[in-house]
């Protein structure tokens, strides 16, 4: 008996290129598009989707609230690694698979973070403020070489950010869930568990969040944590806006307990102009794209139309997401 392909009838929920609309169509796909560009409100369903069985959409803002206007829907692409808004106690208990977007972005995030230990490290900062002032004034500076940096949430990205570090000659500890998996040749100095994240936090210069929006890691870097850290060290945060108490954070900045952050997610973003947090001299702020480079939309469209033929030949999908773990 011949085993007949799915035909993908895919229902996009974001700003396409026609470049990539084609290529979906080129692959036997037919599909309907709803664009909906970041911080812009949920559009309207504008046709009929009930024939759609796959979704691509954004899991950090899409809550796929449409499952019941599209009941043969078994597949959801999220363009995001994470899936904040996405996995609701429906989309976990149901049969729908989700994808994301991981590994897509791992290059792109460690040059971002880089950048803003060294921007961090070198005073930059201060350095743009004084010029906007017309101050000839020092800046502090700190040196990277010999530093020890701390990778908490050590996955792809934290592998990418521990190679860049070793070849600035940094000391590198990767703090992860399950500290026994990992790969023989990883660049990191020392891995360990999330339990020893308060002793791993004292020892790090240079603390950065790599860490996915799950129960377990909400509001987990808090006051009490904030505590553990030297006086001196620096927090960068490229995770999940949430697991940092920001009020925590805001005070801990502006008494100098630690030296500084540069922060790329936030709870509430875009970041109100209001916010407090604009006004820290000892912060870099980032609007969400560390993820961002100009090939970033071509790898998750290379990964999307893969899955696609996968889809097709009732072959496993590539970066199936655990509904339950969050990852």
């Amino acid at each position: 008996m011949i085993k007949r392909k799915l035909i993908p009838k895919i229902y996009i929920r974001r700003t396409i290129p026609q470049k990539y609309l084609d290529k979906i169509k080129s692959t036997g796909g037919e599909y309907i598009v709803d664009p909906w560009q970041y911080g812009e409100p949920e559009p309207p369903i504008s046709q009929d989707i009930s024939g759609c069985n796959i979704v691509l959409t954004l899991g950090l803002t899409d809550s796929l609230a449409i499952t019941k206007q599209a009941p043969y829907l078994k597949w959801v692409q999220s363009l995001s690694v994470g899936l904040d808004a996405l996995l609701t106690e429906e989309i976990k208990k149901n049969d729908i698979v989700i994808t994301n977007t991981k590994g897509c972005t791992s290059v792109p995030i460690a040059e971002h973070t880089i950048a803003m230990m060294t921007g961090l490290a070198r005073g930059i900062s201060y350095m743009i403020r004084n010029q906007l002032n017309r101050r000839w004034t020092p800046t502090p500076i700190t040196d990277l070489s010999g530093a020890t940096v701390a990778i908490i949430g050590y996955g792809e990205i934290g592998k990418q950010i521990a190679k860049r570090a070793k070849a600035l000659d940094m000391f590198v500890i990767g703090c992860k869930k399950r500290p026994s998996i990992h790969a023989t040749d990883d660049p990191a100095d020392k891995i360990v568990g999330l339990d020893q994240l308060e002793s791993v936090m004292a020892e790090a210069d240079f603390l950065i969040l790599a860490l996915p929006s799950t129960p377990e890691t909400y509001h987990l870097i808090n006051k009490e944590k904030l505590e553990s850290m030297k006086k001196t060290s620096f927090l960068i945060n490229i995770g999940r806006g949430n697991t940092i108490v920001e009020e925590e954070l805001i005070n801990h900045l502006k008494e100098k307990k630690i030296a500084g952050a540069a922060l790329d997610v936030f709870e509430t973003e875009p970041l109100p102009p209001q916010h407090p947090i604009w006004q820290l001299e000892n912060l870099i702020i980032s609007p969400h794209n560390a993820y961002f480079s100009p090939n970033t939309l071509e790898r998750y469209m290379d990964l999307f139309l893969e899955n696609i033929e996968r889809f097709k030949e009732g072959k496993e999908l590539l970066n199936v997401v655990d509904k339950q773990l969050g990852y």
